[in-house]
This record gives C-alpha cells, sequence and structure tokens, in this order.
C-alpha cells in the first residue's frame, strides 16, 4: 500500500468510496457526494491524502477547517473512510497516522471529529490515536427525517 497526496484524478475514487458510507446510512449526514469544484474548496489543500493498492484507491483522509475565524487555523476536522472491500486491514490505522504525521509538521494543533455514536468503529480508531470524547451533541441533526446524536471527539497535539 501507498499513500499519495489526494489529486483531482483521484476524485472519482473518492466520491466512489464516499458514497458507499452514505449508502450505509449510519456515517454521514450528507445525501449525495459534492462535485469536486465543492469537495476541493472544502478541504484543505496539502491534508488530504489516498490509500493505493493495486493502482486502485482503497482509502483516503482529509482535513477541512472548522472556523474561519482569526486564530483558529489550526482546528481541523477530520474526513477519514475506507473502500468497504478493504475494511479491518489497518488502513485507516495507516492513513490515520499519516495525516497526524503531516498535520502536526504543518502547525495543525487540533483535529476534530464528529461521528454517530452508532459509528463504534470509526470511534475505537479514533481513541487509538488519543482522540478524546468531549461529549454528544442529541438530536443534532436529522438524516432522512430522523434526529441523529453526534459524538464529538478531539485530539489535541502534543507537540505544538
Amino acid at each position: 500500500m501507498e499513500i499519495q497526496k489526494l489529486e483531482h484524478k483521484h476524485y472519482p475514487d473518492v466520491a466512489r468510496i464516499y458514497q458507499q458510507a452514505i449508502d450505509a446510512g449510519n456515517i454521514t449526514l450528507a445525501t449525495k457526494t459534492s462535485s469536486w469544484k465543492d469537495w476541493d474548496k472544502d478541504h484543505l489543500e496539502n491534508m488530504r491524502f489516498v490509500a493505493i493498492e493495486n493502482n486502485t484507491i482503497i482509502g483516503w483522509v482529509a482535513l477541512s477547517p472548522v472556523l474561519q475565524r482569526t486564530g483558529y487555523h489550526g482546528v481541523t476536522e477530520l474526513s477519514i473512510y475506507i473502500d468497504q472491500g478493504h475494511q479491518g486491514k489497518g488502513i485507516g490505522k495507516v492513513l490515520m497516522q499519516h495525516i497526524i504525521d503531516t498535520s502536526e509538521n504543518a502547525g495543525i494543533w487540533t483535529i476534530m471529529s464528529f461521528i454517530f455514536p452508532e459509528n463504534d468503529k470509526s470511534i475505537l480508531l479514533h481513541k487509538k490515536f488519543g482522540f478524546k470524547l468531549l461529549g454528544t451533541q442529541q438530536k443534532a441533526a436529522q438524516l432522512k427525517g430522523i434526529w441523529m446524536d453526534n459524538c464529538i471527539l478531539e485530539r489535541r497535539s502534543a507537540l505544538i
């Protein structure tokens, strides 16, 4: 497996993997994938990577700014998704370590994640990498007419 910077040419596979998460129904609030233009605008250019095996993208990770206010440039939100056929093989761990190392080298001090409580595998992965549960938003948003809770997890860099 190889980690590469996520580029425009990778986006069809990134969108395909994200669509799998949408179809699962309990991983994201999104109901459709966005265009490359919108996705590109929403994610930090130097903080997005793909995992490639046998010339196939099998996972991706990216950071987005949480707030645009002055002083919050080092606070980001994590997105990490693994192709359904490759889950449970350690790809998430490799991508997570890569984004943590890369973000700390770039001066990012906080990575946040917003995860449905039902997504216990993702919560466990985050906790293995030092993410702490800050709390759970009750009925934070609706997904297909159902109110969803949202766990807020945060990893504060010990280096910055």
